[in-house]
């Protein structure tokens, strides 16, 4: 008789749904990328100008019934070279210049301090992400498996997506709570009951586009690297090419050279959703642009990722 008889052993573990396998595949990737340092470095960061813009809106809630501190906070916002443009509502209606001011503050978070942060943070998570199965040869651990390409691309995409979520979303939606609550009363939420909404649109679009691009550079190279490498320059190079090329038409603003910027294209569509921007001709082309983007990318990643099991 043998010590150890080996035979089938029937697994007694809970299969998971099939609609929730792609979940499996982010738990384990979100898991593994918070171990980074920089990562948890960058996140704590990226929250700190929440607290900025915290400051700011208790000032200008405060400011409304005193136009002689209105007007001097308009001056101060307009001089200082350090402030991005910012919209302070010039409307003489209470409720419109909450609007105005609030949506302003709102894109202003989006566009620069969360943008930077998004950089840096989806440079250090997403380049790994296909490209070490790639280099490692773990597509044979994926698909031995019953899943599809969806459930892998999904799975890969809702890694970038939560950390998008916790520098962008989380934070935006943070800074909507402390501002109301350090307003004077509560009537500002009567006024500004739909920016959560729009914080939500704009993470959206923010996170569609910026992760298809990412992940496609990941999936276009085994070494990590030159993925990351690829990431930074479409951002960068997008970046000089419209500040150069902007000037030239005479108006920066509603240039047509927006849309080789990245930043630029994603700038003016968060604007139209946060209500800054109303002229929806002017958005239009940035729209279809980050859908032409995204649908590419995410075309090409399908394929990029059905290549290995090729024969």
């Amino acid at each position: 008789m043998p010590i150890h008889d080996l035979g089938y052993r029937a697994w007694e573990g809970k299969p998971a749904s099939h609609v929730m396998r792609w979940a499996v595949i982010a738990n384990t990737g979100i898991r593994l990328a918070w171990k980074s340092y920089w990562l948890r470095r960058l996140m704590f960061i990226s929250w700190i100008p929440v607290v900025g813009m915290g400051i700011f809106l208790f000032i200008f809630e405060n400011s409304l019934d005193h136009p002689t501190e209105r007007a001097m906070l308009v001056r101060f916002v307009e001089r200082n070279p350090f402030i991005p443009p910012l919209n302070l509502g010039t409307s003489p209606d209470e409720g419109e210049a909450r609007r105005e001011a609030w949506s302003s503050a709102m894109l202003l978070l989006f566009r620069y301090p969360q943008l930077v942060a998004m950089l840096f943070v989806v440079g250090l998570i997403a380049p790994t992400l296909i490209s070490g199965d790639m280099q490692s040869r773990a597509f044979l651990l994926y698909f031995s498996r019953p899943i599809e390409r969806t459930d892998y691309l999904i799975g890969k995409s809702a890694i970038v997506w939560f950390y998008l979520a916790m520098i962008t979303t989380l934070p935006a939606l943070a800074l909507y709570v402390l501002g109301a609550s350090l307003s004077p009363d509560l009537s500002v939420v009567a006024y500004t009951w739909d920016i959560p909404l729009r914080i939500l649109g704009a993470s959206i679009w923010l996170m569609l586009p910026t992760t298809a691009v990412a992940l496609c550079f990941s999936s276009m190279t085994m070494e990590s690297r030159y993925a990351a490498v690829g990431w930074v320059a479409i951002w960068v190079l997008g970046w000089v090419a419209y500040g150069i090329l902007a000037p030239l038409s005479g108006s920066a603003l509603d240039s047509q050279w927006s849309l080789l910027s990245f930043h630029h294209t994603l700038g003016r569509v968060q604007a139209w959703i946060f209500g800054v921007e109303r002229n929806f001709g002017d958005v239009l082309p940035s729209i279809v642009m980050l859908i032409l983007v995204t649908g590419g990318a995410t075309t090409l990643l399908l394929q990029r990722i059905s290549s290995p099991m090729r024969i």
